[in-house]
């Protein structure tokens, strides 16, 4: 099997976040802080952060705290512009200045590359990624704010108890430790633009 192959059929986990534009940085945040939590594996002393009334564990290594907080401020201002853009269909998700995108995190592992051609080096082989899913909806009225802060609550709360269940659930897949390094697994968090609609609407919240 090679690499394109192995990457192919590396487990892929999807999330989703809801939040108004206040709360949508901490929101996701504490997501990808718990997706870390649960699949970096140097020792550390794992921290909490309230999130929502939820207590969620937080990865305190430097490099990792840095690369979400950069990667969430570029979501957020992707998330505003999208918000503040003119639709071409208004409808009750766009009325409320809704804004979609996605975050994904991958990890690899590194493996030694074997070719014919014999040149030295390590390939990196994706073997899991989370994808979140992130909504934002801009309440207007008490009634909206009462609804979305229920939501948000609920969604992040069962996001999490999600993304624990699967973290337990699929660890076969979870290749051997085979280096002394601090971090055995590379990881990226990407940020894509997500043009799937109405999720605010089919929730229920407008």
């Amino acid at each position: 099997m090679d690499s394109m192959e192995q990457q192919r059929n590396a487990p892929e986990f999807t999330l989703e976040a809801f939040a108004d534009p206040k709360s949508v940085r901490d929101v996701v945040r504490g997501i990808l802080h718990t997706i870390f939590f649960l699949r970096f594996f140097p020792s550390i002393l794992p921290q909490t952060r309230d999130v929502l009334g939820l207590e969620l564990a937080y990865v305190p290594e430097a490099e990792i705290e840095t690369l979400i907080d950069q990667r969430v401020a570029a979501l957020v201002r992707q998330l505003e512009v999208e918000r503040n853009q003119p639709h071409a269909h208004p409808g009750p998700s766009s009325a409320n200045g809704s804004g979609r995108g996605q975050v994904t995190v991958q990890f690899f592992e590194k493996r030694r590359r074997k070719a014919w051609y014999n040149m030295r080096g390590d390939d990196e082989v994706c073997w899991e990624s989370w994808t979140v899913k992130v909504t934002v909806a801009e309440p207007r009225t008490e009634n909206e704010r009462a609804k979305v802060r229920k939501a948000m609550e609920t969604t992040l709360l069962n996001t999490i108890m999600k993304s624990v269940t699967l973290a337990n659930t699929h660890k076969d897949h979870i290749p051997p430790i085979t280096t002394t390094e601090s971090n055995p697994f590379p990881y990226q968090i990407n940020i894509n633009h997500h043009k799937e609609s109405g999720w605010a609407t089919r929730m229920g919240i407008y």
